[in-house]
Formats: structure tokens, C-alpha cells, sequence
């Protein structure tokens, strides 16, 4: 039996038809695929292909220009969310210095997003703590130990990000603040970027005089590769005219293309997911609030609001009385 054409598969998909059209573009080479994509992100930013493109976002988001990337870390058993298989990408690679890092590529708003690159950075920390990496033959303890970085460049800000109101898009955690007042570097370091506030940006030119200028256009080609200003700007920069030449190149290949195709199935169908528990979630609550208010239990629903334990008391109480009726 003869295998569909890709362009069967999108078209007989459950793609949203804006979507159907945005891949079939990218397919026929009319535009560029986004760089969020999981197979793009690990290919044009791979430490193995192009570790020179890791260097440049590495030392001009931490403002170090020394340290370099080494190699990937592809290999090691990092915690990974099932939540978040196509919606985060993570490329992982060893430091020259042995420092562990991270870029992590975020395409869809998580709320979340904090608490994950905290766990996965400490994730990554144990990691130092037990594996050496061709370092000499010495112990490892707690005063020679090896720090982590993750930078997470989140093309869709979340409300934590959009509600803070400050000049910045890149927010960098480096060091510990006790509230009398002390402060301590920690092994952990972990930089969120926001994309879309760093294409706003660039494409109104309000940036502070001490923005690295080279860097917004790098971060404004990954929020929109396709921008009408980031295409122009690209035919004299070599870094983004590269990557874009990058990128044509890459998603010519069928497998690629098939790639591209699941990676947005699959996200669509997460989303839908996640819609349907919540309206499952919201119904639920609406029916406990009705019943309650059937009995006079006013108190019990405001007590709900402020207590989510005593809430799920109440949630088991109505269900167990849901069954005893039918």
C-alpha cells in the first residue's frame, strides 16, 4: 500500500486549518519553521553541531565571556515531565570548566515554569555531585563540587513573567537572599528569558541603552523567525542569516517534516487535554457549590475557597452522596 504524502497527512490531521496552512507553508519552503519546535531547537542549537550558537547564548545571557560549551550531555538519566515532552525542549551539555547546563525551550505559556527548572536544575545538580566527566581522580565534597546553569527561553511568558512590571526580559537567579538581609552564591543558576517581551522590544526599539543589541536580535529571530523586521535584519547579520539558512535546510528532509507534524499533533491534543479537565474540574466544582447551598452550607462553600484540603473533603463527602443516590 503506498504511503500518504505528507501533505495528505496535514491536510487528513486534526489540525486546526490555520494550523494545517501554517505547516504546509513551512513544508513548500513559503516560511520557516519556529525555531521552538522540538527537532529545529535541538538541531540549531545542538553543542555538538554548533556549539559556537550555545557560546553566544551562553556568555551574553550570563555576561561571562569565557566559558564555553564542551559537549552535548544527551546521555544522562535527567528527571523529565511527561507534561511537558513537546512543550519544553532541553539541551543538556557539558561546560569546558565541567559546569552542567541547560537551555531549555519553552513554546507554550507554564504556569509552572519556575518550579520545573528548579527541579531540573537540582536534578542536574545531583548529577555533579556523582559523576565525575574525565575530571581527575580525586573525591568529589561539597567544596570542590561543580555548579549547574539552566536558561529557559520561553517564547510564551507566563503570568508570573507578564504581571512583573520591569525594562527587562531576562531575569537571572544567582545568587540565595535571606530576609536579614545576607547573600550567598548558589550552585544552582537559572535565567529566564522572555521571547515574546524580547521581539516587543526589538521591534519598537524601546530597550535600554545598556541592551546587548546582538543578543535581542537573536532572541526576537527565535520568538518569530518569520517577523518581517527579523528577516531584514538577518540579511546583514551572519548568526541569524545562518540559522535561518539553518533551518531551510533541515526542515526539507521528509523525516523532519513528519517530525513537525507530530510535534504539533501532539501538542494539540495535550491542550485539548488539558482544557477537558479543567471544564471537568470547573463542573465538578459548580455542582459541589449547588449542593451545598441546596443544604444552607454557606459557610462550608466559603471555608472551601480558603482551605483546597477541606475542599476535597467536601468533593469526597458530595460524590460519596452522588452514589448513595443512584
Amino acid at each position: 500500500m503506498k504511503e500518504k504524502s505528507i501533505i495528505a497527512q496535514v491536510n487528513e490531521s486534526a489540525l486546526p486549518e490555520d494550523r494545517k496552512q501554517l505547516l504546509l507553508s513551512i513544508f513548500s519552503g513559503e516560511q520557516l519553521a519556529n525555531v521552538c519546535y522540538d527537532a529545529v531547537a535541538k538541531h540549531v542549537f545542538s553543542p555538538d553541531l554548533h556549539p559556537d550558537r550555545m557560546d553566544f547564548i551562553l556568555q551574553h545571557t550570563m555576561n561571562q565571556p569565557r566559558i564555553n560549551v564542551l559537549s552535548s550531555a544527551t546521555n544522562e538519566p535527567y528527571l523529565l515531565s511527561l507534561n511537558t515532552k513537546k512543550t519544553i525542549s532541553d539541551l543538556p551539555a557539558w561546560l569546558k570548566d565541567h559546569t552542567l547546563f541547560d537551555l531549555a525551550i519553552q513554546w507554550d505559556s507554564q504556569e509552572f515554569i519556575f518550579t520545573r527548572a528548579d527541579i531540573y536544575a537540582s536534578s542536574m545538580l545531583l548529577l555533579q555531585y556523582t559523576v565525575e566527566n574525565d575530571q581527575p581522580k580525586k573525591s568529589i565534597d561539597f567544596q570542590n563540587i561543580n555548579g549547574v546553569i539552566i536558561i529557559v527561553l520561553m517564547k510564551e511568558s507566563p503570568k508570573l513573567f507578564k504581571n512583573y512590571e520591569s525594562p527587562r526580559y531576562i531575569h537571572r537567579f544567582t545568587k540565595a537572599h535571606s530576609d536579614s538581609g545576607l547573600e550567598v552564591p548558589t550552585l544552582r543558576q537559572m535565567v529566564f528569558v522572555q521571547l515574546d517581551k524580547a521581539l516587543e522590544l526589538y521591534l519598537s526599539g524601546n530597550y535600554n541603552e545598556d541592551e546587548d543589541i546582538e543578543l535581542l536580535k537573536l532572541f526576537a529571530l527565535i520568538a518569530d523567525i518569520n517577523n518581517e523586521k527579523v528577516v531584514h535584519e538577518s540579511a546583514t547579520n551572519r548568526l541569524l542569516q545562518d540559522i535561518r539558512e539553518d533551518v531551510f535546510k533541515f526542515t526539507r528532509s521528509k523525516e523532519v517534516q513528519q517530525m513537525l507534524l507530530a510535534d504539533d499533533i501532539e501538542r494539540i491534543n495535550w491542550f485539548s487535554n488539558m482544557n477537558l479537565s479543567r471544564q471537568e474540574g470547573r463542573t465538578e466544582i459548580v455542582d459541589l457549590c449547588k449542593w451545598l447551598f441546596s443544604q444552607n452550607r454557606d459557610a462550608d462553600v466559603r471555608k472551601a475557597t480558603e482551605d483546597p484540603t477541606y475542599l476535597d473533603s467536601l468533593l469526597a463527602e458530595y460524590n460519596t452522596a452522588q452514589k448513595a443516590r443512584s
